[in-house]
């Protein structure tokens, strides 16, 4: 299961507009990755505050965990990474993830 919220979301959008991603990416691919996200997507909206990572900016990743009983948060940030397991989820790189299932 993939899911979003409005902050993360809006994060993958910024991310995805960084010049080392307009190398690869067009902006049509840009917008169909966006747009697969979107339909593929639970949406939630987190009611639960998290100050629990290191980098403030992470805590939306955190949040978005808690409010949807996530199993599982695939990261490669140290910040987040360094906190696995956090309240019962774990946090593994995608590397990892395949050998989980």
């Amino acid at each position: 299961m993939i899911a979003l919220s409005r902050p993360v979301f809006e994060e993958i959008q910024n991310v995805l507009q960084r010049p080392k991603f307009r190398h690869y990416l067009s902006d049509d691919d840009r917008q169909e990755i966006l747009a697969l996200l979107t339909d593929a997507a639970i949406w939630v909206a987190p009611s639960i505050r998290v100050t629990d990572c290191r980098d403030s900016r992470d805590n939306m990743y955190l949040e978005l965990a808690a409010a949807t009983g996530a199993n599982v948060l695939i990261s490669s940030d140290q910040d987040l990474l360094v906190l696995d397991p956090w309240r019962g989820v774990r946090i593994v790189r995608q590397a990892e993830y395949p050998g989980m299932i």
